[in-house]
């Protein structure tokens, strides 16, 4: 995982959780929601919420578990600078 591209390690993550989903998330934008895709049920997304928690090495506040916060992955990358900056 590159770090220093938290973008490019959570589409990463996305499209790994989803080939196990039988899905290709390859195509998936940073703009694109999540959840509407449909390329990851929701236990997909709650492993990556479990991963993102692991990797980036906080703990995500159940009130901050929202579409706002998480929904795409430009959404992810801007909760973990707030995060990583407070």
């Amino acid at each position: 995982m590159n770090a220093s591209d938290p973008q490019a390690a959570i589409h990463a993550k996305i499209v790994e959780i989803a080939r196990q989903l039988g899905n290709d998330a390859s195509k998936l934008r940073f703009d694109e929601e999540i959840p509407a895709s449909g390329l990851l049920d929701s236990a997909g997304l709650m492993e990556l919420m479990m991963w993102f928690e692991t990797a980036y090495d906080l703990s995500i506040d159940q009130d901050d578990l929202t579409i706002a916060n998480f929904g795409t992955i430009d959404a992810m990358v801007a909760y973990l600078k707030r995060t990583q900056s407070a």
